[in-house]
């Protein structure tokens, strides 16, 4: 972890690039002071750390009466050592969490705070509808919308061009497409091996555009066996795919950026991935990269899409304090949050976001805003992701047995056993954290 204080709009280090654990323990154990406000942050990359501290150092400009302490811990431990702290009397004021169930258990638990009225009667008026639809728990807004990000396939323009393909919006134009595609030695989908995540969205997807939003909610949550016949049906979508051979085969140690290769040389036709992989693709190809919605496939079904939503949370006891709400106010009424969206290529839950902002900043992953956003507006209801809808106990063995699936002999019954077992498992743990 890395511990910043701002104060007067200047920036100091304390032991850069150091993990301070200690510096974290001390800190926490630290009561708030007036004018002072404490900001943990999950950091998976480079990019966020400089997106995030931009925005804060905007922030300390525009109220250098407000001593900022800042804390930045990486994505493998921030559950652990921050994310869990935040109902105690040594949390943060201000805290990024996870939508979803995550959210709705820290509510539960005492763990999340709902906003006084007037931030949350702000966060009603000034995001999205589905944003605030995804803080909201009862008739309460516990958190503030900070980015979000649609699920959906990239794929190369001139490729799909070069083939004379469109893209596919229906399960039959996905199977010609990928027929068509591997007819010409493309590989139509690729994921990465070394991680769960990727495949959780195969999951998802062939279940929500098969049985709805609402089944797959009650799915993961555990209301529904997974010996339900309309489970067995989204596992032989998927076989019918492997049947076929239109994935990728990893190596072990392969992660979803390793997909990425083969993607630029056109040995890979499509990625099911979110809108933050945007940022990571190479400038050199970057502007030959489309984006589309998981086709449908059960006509009539309405158009549900995974968009995970990161939010912020506030301590209870930190609720009412001016620091808190004027940090809530600047990121609901000034375009910063705006900005910090566009940084990350991620889409903005204000209302009207990123449209009048001016142009993208050089070097920004805004290629993906305008497609990424479409398929928001266009959506009837949002999936948090398989890691935020989950229970515990399933999400834990679901990777390792969607990956044991993808290799032969694709055993649908095997699999559904496995997830079956992991549903019925009791526990007490508080999912905190997901993809």
């Amino acid at each position: 972890m890395v511990a910043v204080t701002r104060r007067k709009g200047r920036v100091s280090d304390g032991t850069a690039g150091l993990l301070l654990c200690l510096v974290l323990v001390l800190c926490l154990a630290c009561p708030a002071r007036a004018g002072h406000l404490t900001i943990d942050m999950m950091v998976g990359s480079r990019d966020k750390h400089t997106a995030w501290s931009a925005l804060l150092d905007r922030f300390a400009a525009a109220n250098p009466d407000i001593q900022i302490t800042h804390r930045e811990v990486p994505m493998d431990l921030y559950w652990q050592r921050v994310g869990a702290k935040a109902g105690g009397p040594d949390a943060p004021d201000v805290a990024f969490w996870d939508s979803g169930k995550a959210l709705r258990d820290g509510y539960v638990r005492r763990m999340v705070a709902p906003l006084p009225s007037d931030l949350a009667r702000l966060v009603r008026d000034r995001f999205s509808p589905p944003a605030v639809d995804a803080v909201t728990v009862g008739a309460k807004v516990v958190a503030v919308p900070l980015s979000t990000y649609p699920w959906g396939f990239f794929y190369r323009k001139s490729l799909f061009q070069r083939l004379n393909l469109a893209p596919p919006r229906t399960w039959e134009e996905l199977l010609a497409v990928a027929a068509h595609l591997k007819a010409a030695g493309v590989t139509p989908f690729a994921y990465g091996a070394q991680e769960n995540w990727p495949l959780f969205a195969w999951f998802d997807y062939l279940d929500l555009r098969l049985n709805g939003l609402d089944f797959h909610r009650r799915l993961l949550a555990g209301q529904i066996p997974f010996t339900d016949p309309a489970a067995h049906a989204v596992m032989a979508r998927w076989r019918l795919l492997l049947d076929r051979g239109y994935f990728h085969v990893p190596q072990p140690g392969d992660n979803w950026r390793d997909t990425l290769p083969y993607f630029y040389h056109q040995q890979v036709g499509m990625l099911l991935l979110g809108g933050f992989a945007a940022m990571h693709f190479s400038p050199l190809v970057r502007d030959d990269v489309g984006f589309i919605p998981f086709p449908t496939l059960t006509p009539g079904m309405p158009r549900y899409e995974d968009a995970p939503q990161d939010v912020l949370v506030v301590a209870p006891r930190a609720a009412a304090r001016p620091e808190v709400q004027r940090f809530v106010r600047f990121l609901a009424e000034t375009a910063e949050l705006d900005r910090f969206n566009t940084d990350l290529a991620m889409v903005s839950p204000l209302r009207d976001g990123q449209r009048d902002t001016g142009p993208a900043p050089a070097g920004a992953g805004t290629f993906f805003e305008n497609a990424g956003r479409q398929v928001l507006e266009d959506a009837a209801g949002f999936a948090a992701y398989f890691d935020r809808d989950a229970t515990a106990p399933l999400t834990a063995v679901a990777g390792r047995i969607f990956r044991r699936f993808m290799a032969p002999p694709y055993d649908i019954d095997a699999a559904l056993a496995e997830l079956e077992h992991a549903r019925t498992q009791e526990t007490g743990a508080v999912q905190l954290g997901g993809h």
